[in-house]
C-alpha cells in the first residue's frame, strides 16, 4: 500500500467537487451554542473556554498553533494534511478530510512525551468520524444528519439544548446538573465516559445517540460491555447499568495515568506502554500553561521539588471544603470519596468477605482547606516575613512569562 501522503492529493480532486463535510451543519434542534451562553454567562463561560473539553476538537487551518506535533517526518502524512486536532492533553490526534468526510490519522502525538506513539493505526479508514466519535467530541450532534452545532464539549453538552433557556431566561428551561438526582448527574458524565453502542439508531454509534442530559441513560444505550483489561476487580459480572457506573469510577481512578488501561475508544494504552505512571500535579497544570511550566523555577523562584504549581495557586474550595471542581480552576487532585457499596454487596462487607484491593487515587487532596491569596500561600511556607515587600523587589527573570492561556 503506497503512502498516505501518496493518496492525499489525489484524493483532493474529489473532494474539492464533494462540497462541505457532512459533519458541519446545523446540528440537533434546540442548540445555539458556547458563543450565545456567553452573553449572559461571561465569567463561566471565560473559565469553561481554556478547559480540556473547550479544547477537544480545534481547527487546524484557522488555528495551526493547535497542532502539538513538531515533527512529521517519521509519520505517513504531512502536517498540511491535518484539517483538526483532537485532544489536548495527553495524547493529540489529527483529523484529515477525505471522500466528504473525516478520518483520525493514523498516528497520535503523546503530549506527555513530545513524540509519537509507539504504533500506528491499522483500520483507521474504516472509522469515519462522523460515525465513531461526533457523539461525544462534539456538542448537538444530529444522528440523523450526522451533523453537529459546536464543535468541541460545549455548555449544552452537560446543560442540554440552550434555545428555549435564551428567549425565556427561566431557570426551569435548562437543565442545572447540580440538581439532578446523583444517578442523572452522573449518567451525563458516562455518556461519553463509559462503552456502548446506541439503541435507538441500530448500534451503528459507539455512543448513546439522541441522549440529553437529564435523561435515563439505559434508554439510549446497549447494556454494559466486558470489563477492559486491568480492571476486573471493579466488577461483579451483571452488565447492568451499575457495573457502566464502576466503569465510569474505574476510569476516574485511572484519570492522571499516562497508561491507562480503560479508554473508552476501545484505544487500551495499556497494550502498547507498558509502565504505568501517573501525572505529578505540575504536570498536569503544564498541560494548559505549557510555557509557565517550562521555566517553572525561573517563574515561581523555587526549585520545583520545593513548591508545586497549586503551593502558590491554591486552588478555591466549594462544598464547605469537600470538593473541588477541574472544570473552572478549583481542583480536584483526587479520586472521589466511594462507598463501599458502590462497588461491593453490603452482605459482604459486613462478612468481610471482601478482597484486599489498592483503591488508590494517586493524588491527595491538596492541604489548604479554605481559599489562599497569594500573600497567604507564601506565608504557609515563610511565616512572619514581610511577604508583600518580598515580592516588591522582585524583578521579572529573564523569560518569565504570565501568559496563563498558553497552551
Amino acid at each position: 500500500m503506497p503512502p498516505l501522503r501518496r493518496i492525499l492529493p489525489v484524493l483532493a480532486v474529489g473532494l474539492c467537487l464533494a462540497g462541505n463535510a457532512r459533519a458541519f451543519g446545523p446540528g440537533a434542534e434546540g442548540y445555539i451554542g458556547s458563543g450565545r451562553c456567553a452573553e449572559c454567562h461571561e465569567e463561566v463561560y471565560a473559565q469553561w473556554k481554556r478547559t480540556p473539553h473547550a479544547n477537544m476538537l480545534r481547527d487546524a487551518k484557522k488555528n495551526p498553533s493547535a497542532v502539538a506535533a513538531t515533527d512529521f517526518s517519521g509519520v505517513p502524512f504531512t502536517r498540511e494534511e491535518v484539517s483538526w486536532t483532537i485532544g489536548s492533553h495527553w495524547i493529540q490526534k489529527y483529523l484529515t478530510f477525505i471522500d466528504n468526510d473525516y478520518y483520525v490519522l493514523p498516528k497520535y502525538w503523546n503530549l506527555v512525551g513530545g513524540d509519537w506513539e509507539p504504533y500506528s493505526i491499522f483500520n483507521w479508514r474504516q472509522q469515519p468520524y462522523t460515525i465513531f466519535c461526533d457523539g461525544c467530541h462534539t456538542t448537538g450532534f444530529d444522528p440523523e444528519s450526522k451533523s453537529f452545532h459546536e464543535p468541541s464539549i460545549g455548555c449544552e453538552a452537560c446543560h442540554g439544548p440552550g434555545k428555549r433557556h435564551a428567549e425565556s431566561n427561566a431557570p426551569a428551561d435548562i437543565v442545572h446538573p447540580g440538581k439532578l438526582p446523583k444517578e442523572r448527574r452522573d449518567m451525563i458524565c458516562e455518556a461519553c465516559h463509559t462503552d456502548g453502542k446506541d439503541t435507538r439508531y441500530g448500534g451503528q454509534f459507539p455512543f448513546p445517540a439522541g441522549y440529553r442530559p437529564g435523561e435515563d441513560l439505559t434508554k439510549y444505550f446497549t447494556e454494559f460491555f466486558a470489563p477492559k483489561p486491568k480492571s476486573k476487580k471493579w466488577y461483579w459480572g451483571t452488565m447492568d447499568y451499575r457495573e457502566r457506573h464502576r466503569m465510569y469510577l474505574f476510569w476516574q481512578s485511572k484519570f492522571y495515568s499516562t497508561a491507562r488501561a480503560c479508554d473508552v475508544c476501545g484505544f487500551d494504552r495499556g497494550v502498547t506502554i507498558k509502565s504505568e505512571r501517573y501525572m505529578s500535579r505540575d504536570e498536569y497544570c503544564g498541560t494548559c500553561h505549557g510555557k509557565i511550566y517550562k521555566i517553572a523555577s525561573v517563574h515561581s523562584r523555587h526549585d520545583p521539588q520545593v513548591a508545586q504549581c497549586v503551593d502558590c495557586h491554591t486552588p478555591q474550595v466549594v462544598d464547605g471544603g469537600k470538593r473541588y471542581s477541574i472544570h473552572d480552576h478549583k481542583f480536584d487532585f483526587s479520586g472521589p470519596d466511594l462507598p463501599c457499596t458502590e462497588c461491593h454487596e453490603a452482605k459482604d462487607l459486613e462478612g468481610k468477605k471482601v478482597p484486599p484491593s489498592n483503591h488508590s487515587f494517586h493524588l491527595a487532596r491538596v492541604k489548604s482547606p479554605v481559599t489562599l491569596t497569594l500573600e497567604e500561600a507564601c506565608r504557609k511556607c515563610h511565616p512572619g516575613q514581610a511577604v508583600g515587600d518580598t515580592r516588591k523587589s522582585w524583578k521579572p527573570n529573564q523569560g518569565e512569562t504570565h501568559d496563563l492561556e498558553s497552551k
